[in-house]
This record gives structure tokens, C-alpha cells and sequence, in this order.
């Protein structure tokens, strides 16, 4: 019976072990594909070492850069969802567990193929400007410098090359800004061959909805995912309306405005992670908020492992105890049922823990 209980202290003792090595976190992400060796990758606040990045796992929190002519694919978790992020982009993975996926788009380019999600699962990009939010579906956002004269003024594109996304853009019109009156969110839905464009400078800005520019395609097809060569990017739909554009002019022209705003914008993006995280874009959450927001989901996961598992193991108890007991050894049988009845009982404030915890 001693070597009963010394079994049920080590099995015990291996659910907080379990319970330990997942809260320091599990894999996010994994680079499948890169162009060039010019990545950033921030963990921690701190630039993360590696040799290779083709296979380099990724956390939740890591911040991805990635420098001038650097291309990378990115595939979340075990799924199909997988990531593209284009030259001089500056990309967050914000959360990425118990089905919520959300990132965000700092700066640059980015495209996003997601499989379909099931139940009360979700899949959001978020930028400075506007939300996107998917439930399966092939999109993408730009976040780059807008041609404005005004020199903080930046540009949003989210765009759908397949299935529906909705985009929630927070727009300030002139006459709110000068009466210091917040941002008002406003809801899209865009199709395949469809984009919302949203510009202004943190005082003021605009949505509208549109035709998918064929630059943004033509960049896009030219910069077709690696890992999935089998899956290109289709031709503009006929049904696509709009007038038709040169694409080879619109690209250079893209392009062009892509590189002239690379100094200024790239660079803002970058000094972006040292700003006070106490300060938030309008309508968004500060990263003291997120950050509890991420702790509290911790501790409920945390609760619900750790109560599962030790419950797991008083049931097994209280199986062996019976077993005892129809054996005929009737002493044996009640330690064994005492000592499901004690973990039981060590198991309910963790999942009482999983229910209350709160930001």
C-alpha cells in the first residue's frame, strides 16, 4: 500500500509538472519558408538567436520583421491556416490558443489564407486602422504610407481574393476630430474581387469600399505562396466589376509608393513596440489590457489542465480502491478510496480558478 501512495504522489506531482511546462508556453507557429536571412524575430522583448529560420517555432507574443526583399510563409499550429508576410513587414502574434487567433499587422504587407473554423472558434488581423475578421477564407492587408502630404498619414487596404471577410474600420471624420469626439466603428463586408481602403492621419480618416486593385493581385501573384505552389492565386474573376486597370502601370506604381514610404513608416513601425504601453489606438485594447487579458486566459487554461488531470487520476484511484475491495483486501481498498477523495477535493480549486479568473 506505501508504494500505492508513493504511485499517486509521483503522478500528482507530474500533473504540476505538466501544468508548469505549458504555461511558459506552447508552439504558436512555424517558419515554413523564407527568401532571405534578413528576420527579426522578438521574444520577450528580446531579439531571439537562431541559425536557420525555416523550421524556427514561434510563441505567442513573438513579434516577426522581416527586411528589405525577405519574403516568409508562416503556418499556425498543426492546421492548413497558413501566413505570407511581404518585404519590410512588422507582424504580431498576439494570441493564439483555445481556438482565438489574433495578430496584428504593424506595418507592411501581408496575405492570409485561413481554413475554415468550426464552433465559437475565431481568426482576426487587426491594424492600426481597422479589424479583419474571417472564418475561413483567402485575404490580405496592407498597412504602408499613404501618398497624403500629411507625413504621419497612413494607408489600410484589406482585400479578399476568396470566401467573405468583415472589416471593422474605425473612421474619424474632420468635424469629430475637431470636437475631440472618438472614432466610430463601421462594419464591411467584402467578397472575392473586393477591398475596403481606409487613409488618414491619427486625427482623421475615411473608409471606402471598392473593386480589388489589380496591383494588389499582380503583387500577390508575383509573390505566390511557396509552400502551397499547387494552390496559385486565380485570375481576376470576369464578374469582378470596376473599371480595368493597367496592371503592369499600377504595380510599378504600388511599388514605387511601397518603397517611398519604407523610411519613414518602416521605421515608425519598428519604434512602435517602445511606445508607452499604457497608450492605445482608438478602439483598440492598451497592452496592459491585452496582457491581462492574455494572463487571465493563462489561468483559466492553467485550471482546467491542472483540475482535469488530477481528477484523471483520483478516478483511477477510486478504480483501483473498488478493485481492492472485491479482492478482499478491505484496508487497501479504503486508502485507495481516501486517496481519490483527497485529490478530488485538491482538483476543485483549480477548476474553480478556471472559472473566475478574470482580467
Amino acid at each position: 500500500m506505501k508504494a500505492f501512495l508513493v504511485r499517486s504522489a509521483f503522478l500528482c506531482a507530474m500533473a504540476f509538472s505538466c501544468v508548469g511546462a505549458w504555461a511558459q508556453g506552447a508552439v504558436a507557429a512555424t517558419i515554413e519558408f523564407s527568401s532571405g536571412d534578413d528576420i527579426v524575430v522578438i521574444r520577450s522583448g528580446k531579439r531571439l538567436p537562431f541559425k536557420d529560420s525555416i523550421g524556427l517555432e514561434l510563441l505567442q507574443g513573438d513579434q516577426v520583421q522581416t527586411g528589405k526583399g525577405v519574403f516568409v510563409e508562416i503556418r499556425l499550429g498543426t492546421g492548413s491556416t497558413i501566413l505570407k508576410l511581404a518585404e519590410n513587414t512588422t507582424f504580431l502574434l498576439e494570441r493564439l490558443e483555445s481556438g482565438q487567433t489574433s495578430l496584428q499587422l504593424v506595418y507592411g504587407r501581408m496575405r492570409a489564407k485561413v481554413e475554415k473554423l468550426a464552433g465559437t472558434d475565431s481568426f482576426s488581423v487587426r491594424s492600426p486602422q481597422a479589424v479583419a475578421g474571417v472564418r475561413g477564407t483567402d485575404f490580405g492587408l496592407d498597412v504602408i504610407a499613404s501618398r497624403s502630404v500629411v507625413a504621419a498619414a497612413t494607408m489600410t487596404r484589406a482585400y479578399c481574393f476568396e470566401g467573405s471577410v468583415e472589416i471593422v474600420v474605425y473612421v474619424r471624420s474632420t468635424a469629430q476630430a475637431a470636437e475631440s469626439l472618438e472614432a466610430i466603428p463601421r462594419s464591411y463586408i467584402i467578397g472575392a474581387g473586393e477591398m475596403v481602403k481606409i487613409e488618414g492621419d491619427p486625427g482623421k480618416s475615411d473608409a471606402v469600399k471598392q473593386p480589388l486593385e489589380e496591383s494588389i493581385r499582380s503583387f500577390w501573384k508575383a509573390n505566390d505562396y511557396k509552400s502551397e505552389e499547387d494552390e496559385a492565386l486565380p485570375d481576376a474573376a470576369a464578374s469582378t466589376s470596376g473599371a480595368a486597370v493597367d496592371s503592369g502601370k499600377a504595380a510599378l506604381d504600388a511599388g514605387a509608393s511601397f518603397e517611398q514610404g519604407f523610411a519613414r513608416g518602416y521605421d515608425a513601425a519598428r519604434l512602435e513596440f517602445g511606445r508607452d504601453p499604457g497608450i492605445a489606438q482608438d478602439g483598440f485594447l492598451s497592452r496592459s489590457e491585452a496582457d491581462a487579458i492574455r494572463a487571465a486566459a493563462r489561468l483559466q487554461a492553467g485550471g482546467i489542465v491542472a483540475g482535469s488531470l488530477i481528477s484523471t487520476i483520483a478516478a483511477g484511484s477510486a478504480v483501483y480502491g473498488f478493485f481492492l475491495l472485491d479482492a478482499g483486501d478491505t484496508d487497501g481498498g479504503v486508502l485507495a478510496l481516501r486517496a481519490s477523495a483527497i485529490m478530488s477535493a485538491t482538483a476543485i480549486p483549480f477548476l474553480v480558478m478556471s472559472l473566475f479568473a478574470k482580467p
